[in-house]
């Protein structure tokens, strides 16, 4: 059995389209045995040229791609996140998510984050599990700043390739540097882990956990 701390259902929360994806792909192609909602809050992000209702097909189109059974995809009617206060948007994933299905845990984004709509997807998930016994973890996307510091590392190397393979299916995304192979390797590389023996990880960082 392979699950993620033991977990039966995550809900992970994505501000854009791609997030989730290129943040912690593989580790949801790792743990089969745990069942990830994927909630994508917007079309992409604010002043970006590429936001549109194709970027939620390309969504659809990666987890087609990645041959993953373990996955369900929700998408909001909201164009960009700062179009909801965050109290709405709170209100808005509790009543249709976390108060309809028994989450075992709640993946954001990082507390320290270049993106300003990262950042409000960060708040929501202290707000969401306030009276409940969920985990939170932080997700190390291509965004986060170095002073965010994790705490846990998910081996990927056997899910590696796959993910850079599944990462095509963003073609509104393709000429940004991010998504060049040898950048998604650098993102995916970590000197501790490195002198481990460890080539490739995806970098979380545990809040809050119950298990």
């Amino acid at each position: 059995m392979t699950k993620f701390l033991n977990y039966d259902r995550a809900l992970c929360l994505s501000p854009h389209p791609d997030d989730v994806e290129y943040s912690m792909g593989a580790t949801i192609m790792k743990y089969k045995d745990t069942h990830f909602d994927v909630l994508c809050l917007s079309q992409g992000g604010d002043c970006d040229e590429t936001t549109h209702m194709q970027r939620l097909d390309e969504v659809r189109n990666f987890w087609e791609k990645s041959g993953c059974k373990n996955v369900t995809l929700y998408f909001t009617d909201i164009k960009h996140v700062k179009d909801l206060m965050e109290d709405l948007w709170v209100n808005l994933i509790e009543s249709k998510y976390v108060n309809k299905n028994n989450y075992d845990v709640i993946f954001t984004t990082a507390s320290y984050d270049s993106h300003f709509e990262h950042l409000i997807t960060n708040h929501l998930a202290y707000p969401l599990s306030r009276i409940q016994k969920i985990s939170i973890v932080e997700y190390c996307s291509p965004s986060t700043l170095e002073t965010w510091i994790p705490n846990m590392f998910v081996d990927i190397n056997d899910e590696f390739d796959q993910k850079v393979d599944a990462l095509q299916a963003f073609n509104t995304q393709k000429s940004r540097k991010y998504f060049a192979r040898k950048t998604i390797q650098d993102f995916n590389t970590n000197f501790r882990c490195s002198k481990r023996g460890l080539q490739y990880v995806e970098q979380f960082k545990i809040n809050q956990i119950f298990i």
